[in-house]
């Protein structure tokens, strides 16, 4: 069954979107759909942090008075929700508001695009990011690119409701707030430049949209530009700290880094059902089709740019990923063709559904929340030292979070040392005092340092140290297990 286009009479719409409910169908998905949601607070503290949670809590306790944070949004929430929860810090505390967040993000979802896809087929898409394990994965982090894809999705849904009616004023207020989730992450204005281009895109392949949402579709350009004039002091100050940090080794390997991380965390099935989507809807001149996949394109090719100069990653595209789904899902539930056919209304949904359910099913699982096990490594540690012993390990921000005082800062750690990307001349400087030396490392790590450092390391260890134990996680694709050495005093 497909859901009827609007009446020619009296509608501002374009002819290809869709209106009205979806009836049981959507009710159906939509119910499911929030049901999957609550998954985001199964298992929340069980997980150890990883190192960036670390810094989460390190910058919000020590660094946002000093005015060195330029997205302070998402930290002073995240703490105002650990001091309503009685002020200890753990890994509960710290990511109960991005997984409150990440639950709404699919009711959100469902009515961002429902005046668009029409019911039925906006339910699927929240459905399928219910079940999405990446999208697990950020709501179970103490981060902030939930909240920037729920702002980015309130913004969507004004946005795109002003343009298929041709409002200048809505769409112009949907663009401002899709723009504003870059207060929580820069990154999140890719999609809000997705929707200033997208109009001039899709004109290219249908006209349609020019006829109806012109006046709007070339407000939101202007807007655009004024708005990206008035705040590219602040988005030019946070490129250059980011490629301070993450600078790229050679030309081409930030966008080969990106493309792998996109193909692998958005999976290769939806990449390949969103790139269906995408060529059925330039086939047919979908307009809905258009325009989702030209807001994914712009996005896209925006992150490509920015991965020349400094490294960028999939999670810098995760406010893209609802409208990839979105993509994936414009084919179901039309009358004519393959589209429409009794196994395309069941397989297309299912092929959408169940591997990323099954993905999830082994994110609780064996994959153990897609984390390195660090809080049970530097544990174990801390129960198997002696006085005196010396801890040295990767990661050290998050070993002294879970080691350090009440007064610990991980940026500074104290109850152990770091074992950075470098190593020079530290076997010879570990080994002058007969004490006990623990190594906690995780191999995936190891290529980061440079071949003689590697090659003292991996001696050291070899020669003067023996394995004690394995932390591992069985985890396709990434290597996340930990191993911890133990240097003797008689070594």
């Amino acid at each position: 069954m497909s859901e009827s286009p609007p009446p020619s009479s009296g509608s501002a719409r374009p002819t290809g979107v869709p209106q009205g409910a979806g009836g049981a169908p959507e009710r159906v998905l939509l119910v499911l759909a929030c049901l999957f949601a609550l998954l985001r607070f199964w298992r929340l503290g069980e997980w150890s942090l990883w190192i960036d949670e670390a810094y989460t809590f390190a910058d919000w306790k020590f660094s946002l008075d000093g005015g060195q944070i330029w997205n302070p949004l998402g930290y002073v929430a995240i703490g105002q929700t650990v001091a309503f929860l009685g002020g200890h810090a753990d890994e509960f505390s710290l990511r109960l508001l991005p997984a409150i967040v990440g639950c709404s993000c699919i009711p959100l979802t469902w009515w961002a695009f429902r005046d668009t896809l029409g019911g039925r087929r906006a339910a699927l898409v929240a459905l399928v990011l219910a079940v999405s394990s990446w999208h697990i994965f950020w709501s179970q982090s103490a981060r902030f690119y939930t909240m920037a894809m729920a702002l980015s999705l309130l913004g969507s849904g004004i946005a795109l409701r002003g343009l298929w009616r041709g409002k200048l004023v809505r769409s112009s207020i949907g663009l401002a707030v899709a723009a504003a989730a870059a207060a929580f992450h820069p990154t999140a204005a890719l999609v809000a430049a997705g929707l200033c281009f997208a109009p001039l895109l899709v004109r290219l392949r249908s006209p349609e949209l020019q006829q109806k949402a012109g006046r709007a579709a070339s407000a939101i350009g202007l807007f655009a530009l004024l708005a990206a004039l008035i705040a590219s002091p602040w988005f030019i100050s946070a490129l250059r700290q980011h490629q301070e940090n993450k600078p790229t080794s050679a030309l081409l390997s930030g966008p080969l880094h990106l493309g792998l991380t996109v193909g692998y965390f958005y999976t290769p099935l939806l990449s390949v059902l969103a790139l269906v989507g995408a060529l059925w809807a330039w086939w047919r001149r979908d307009i809905v089709g258009l325009f989702a996949t030209a807001v994914v394109l712009v996005a896209l090719g925006g992150a490509l740019v920015l991965s020349l100069a400094m490294q960028m990653t999939a999670q810098y595209t995760f406010s893209l990923l609802p409208w990839v789904i979105f993509v994936a899902v414009v084919p179901y539930g039309r009358e004519r063709g393959w589209a429409g056919s009794p196994l395309a209304s069941f397989g297309w949904p299912a092929l959408l559904v169940l591997p990323a359910l099954a993905g999830t099913a082994l994110y609780f699982s064996s994959r153990g929340g897609e984390r390195s096990r660090w809080r049970e490594a530097y544990e174990w540690v801390d129960d198997e030292r002696e006085p005196g012993d010396l801890i040295l390990g990767h990661a050290a921000p998050i070993g002294e979070f879970y080691l350090g005082d009440a007064d610990r800062d991980p940026r500074r750690p104290r109850a152990l040392s770091p074992l950075g990307f470098w190593f020079g001349e530290g076997a010879r400087r570990w080994n002058r005092k007969d004490r006990r030396v623990w190594v906690v490392i995780r191999p995936q790590w190891l290529p980061q340092l440079s071949d003689r450092d590697r090659a003292s390391l991996t001696t050291w260890l070899a020669e003067d140290c023996r394995l004690m134990r394995r932390f591992p996680v069985l985890m396709d694709g990434r290597d996340l297990e930990l191993l911890v050495y133990l240097r003797d005093e008689d070594r």
